[in-house]
């Protein structure tokens, strides 16, 4: 691998709509607190590229409620930009449970709830952003480096299609295929389309040849594939042994924010020129910053237990002693937990 994609004399902008959602993580200790983290793919995906120095503005349809107090306040901390973020009535803010279990290996392994523990009640889901807002939003933010979507709707393709107009990166993470004349008009502007071979396991039916400039597939602890535009045949890159797993959660989305950061040092900006060793590469990293997160708990715990310059620093520290290294040995020491007094969760949709 070439040299680690942060530059700290430039501060690239991410502009991401589609989910962002509170995640409630419990443990598979009984005798630990549950954690509250501001998540969603989208959520994850931008925090995760502002952790690393970039400008990240999430577009969101938020409800006023306790939940959203709580997601902000952990967007804050991460400095990101909420200005495309409306918080009203009428929006939802969408609670996920994400569960860690034992499986019957003994491995530890998550599980996403979407009904309220407590009373078996469904917890707020997703709403887009009103179409009507696509104009205000764009003339508060005008340009962009990457625009980031994982939801399919009006205002998610109106987006897209104005900052690519500007010549954006627009990076498609589908999480299912529902709406096939949708998604071929997103494959259509699309620079990148990478999505989960657990999500959508027939894309390859579909589409035998490539259609957007780059696809990538995931496929869990057995790496993931790219092809480019007009290939049949998927390249193939392993994934990282990891001696000490917690809680994959997340994996995928430090895996897009490592490729959107590699891809965008190349300075590269038509990706129909890109060469199969580069994604290759960008690749590789977004693995290695996956694999370092699922020594924590969340789908970003990593971020809370390391500062950057100190993880960049542990980064560069393998990097230059790279030798084909495809173990990770995560430390196993927590040091800061996410966990709120006096919340339980039924009074996250209390509104406020």
């Amino acid at each position: 691998m070439r040299k680690l994609p942060f530059d700290n004399t430039v501060q690239p902008i991410c502009v991401g709509s589609g989910l962002v959602a509170l995640d409630v993580v419990i443990s598979n200790d009984p005798a630990t607190s549950a954690q509250f983290f501001a998540g969603g793919s989208c959520g994850n995906v931008l925090c995760i590229l502002s952790y690393f120095g970039w400008s990240s503005y999430p577009v969101a349809r938020l409800s006023n409620n306790v939940a959203t107090q709580i997601l902000i306040e952990d967007f804050l901390k991460w400095n990101i930009k909420t200005d495309a973020i409306s918080v009203t009535s009428d929006g939802s803010t969408p609670i996920i449970i994400q569960r860690i279990i034992k499986n019957k290996k003994g491995k530890l392994k998550h599980r996403f709830e979407f009904r309220n523990p407590e009373n078996g009640e469904y917890l707020p889901s997703f709403k887009p952003v009103l179409a009507k807002s696509v104009s205000t939003i764009v003339a508060s933010i005008e340009s962009c480096d990457v625009y980031f979507f994982d939801r399919i709707s009006r205002s998610s393709i109106d987006l897209a299609l104005e900052y690519k107009r500007q010549g954006s990166l627009v990076f498609f993470e589908p999480s299912n295929f529902k709406d096939f004349n949708e998604f071929n008009k997103c494959l259509e502007f699309s620079d990148i389309v990478k999505f989960s071979n657990d999500r959508i396991s027939d894309y390859d039916v579909h589409y035998p040849y490539c259609v957007a400039p780059l696809e990538i597939q995931t496929l869990g602890d057995k790496g993931l594939q790219f092809r480019l535009k007009g290939d049949k045949i998927w390249s193939h890159v392993p994934g990282y042994n990891i001696e000490t797993l917690v809680d994959a959660a997340g994996a995928g989305d430090w895996c897009t924010a490592g490729i959107i950061m590699y891809l965008r040092s190349l300075n590269i900006k038509n990706l129909l020129n890109i060469t199969p060793s580069e994604i290759f590469e960008a690749a590789r990293f977004g693995q290695l910053l996956s694999a370092f997160n699922c020594g924590y708990e969340g789908a970003r715990g990593l971020m809370y237990n390391y500062s950057k310059n100190v993880f960049i620093a542990h980064l560069n520290e393998i990097i230059n002693t790279f030798s084909g290294l495809l173990v990770i040995k995560n430390s196993t020491e927590v040091r800061y937990r996410q966990s709120k007094d006096n919340i339980n969760i039924s009074s996250l949709t209390e509104p406020i």
